[in-house]
């Protein structure tokens, strides 16, 4: 069963609106600008705490929480954290999800 800590994480409207935006991150962040292309490295964390318009703590934990359930992917480069989504563990979760539901 999946566990209720992942369907919290997920519940949250805002790691809901970063994995979206690290989905096309040419469409999302196209107003911003990062050194290296996104399909590089990924995104800034700088870059998302702007669109999200809270505070570095605030994203870092938010970030962090992602990385834990391990739907995104953190690379430092210099003193820059870089994120990108793990599409493998997305489709694991996905596939579990279905699973779940076709079985109630």
């Amino acid at each position: 069963m999946l566990a209720e800590n992942t369907m919290k994480l997920l519940a949250n409207p805002l790691r809901i609106a970063i994995l979206t935006w690290l989905k096309q991150p040419d469409v999302a962040f196209a107003n911003y600008h990062q050194l290296y292309p996104y399909e590089q490295y990924g995104v800034c964390a700088s870059l998302i705490q702007d669109k999200a318009e809270l505070s570095q703590p605030a994203i870092s934990l938010c970030l962090k929480s992602l990385s834990e359930l391990g739907v995104i992917e953190a690379q430092k480069v210099g003193k820059w954290t870089y994120y990108r989504r793990n599409e493998v563990k997305i489709q694991e979760i996905v596939e579990s999800i279905t699973q779940q539901l076709h079985q109630l």
